[in-house]
């Protein structure tokens, strides 16, 4: 009895922390004037992807063609000109704008390492509104891919 007691106890501590995600990074105020570096658009969930991309593109797709009700949206990679490239000071760094849907994909880092975070483009933390938005979700691809991904920044 008591054991299962314990384990209804791990569980309900599993699931509440992993319902209500909070972005691990910051709101990046005055991201809108950050230069562009690349532009281009995240296909909804009816279109193929094409199979000649490079995988980390692929899985951006694939973890994110539900968005605007399946139809994708354009976006934005916008870079934080106070950065330098591969050396990153504790600052937000980065973030995926998500035209369409008014979103942002934020990376910043904090003493060297990526933290990630979700937001609408007036700051609210919307981490929670779908477990691909989970900060995880983004540790787990920006890690995944090698050279695509240098200290938690991905290229194409």
């Amino acid at each position: 009895m008591k054991s299962i007691s314990l384990l209804s106890i791990v569980l309900s501590l599993i699931f509440t922390t992993t319902a209500f995600a909070e972005s691990d990074a910051g709101f990046p105020e005055g991201w809108d004037k950050w230069p562009i570096h690349h532009s281009g658009t995240i296909l909804g969930k009816e279109t193929s992807i094409p199979s000649d991309l490079p995988p980390i593109v692929i899985e951006t797709m694939k973890t994110y063609n539900w968005i605007n009700n399946g139809k994708g949206s354009a976006y934005n990679v916008r870079l934080n000109p106070a950065q330098k490239a591969g050396h990153y000071e504790d600052a937000p760094t980065g973030v995926l704008e998500l035209v369409d849907i008014k979103v942002l994909l934020v990376t910043e880092h904090l003493i060297g390492e990526p933290q990630y975070g979700v937001f609408t483009t007036d700051g609210k933390d919307i981490s929670d509104a779908h477990p691909s938005l989970n900060p995880s979700i983004c540790t787990t691809c920006h890690t995944g891919y090698g050279d695509a991904c240098i200290a938690g920044i991905c290229n194409k």
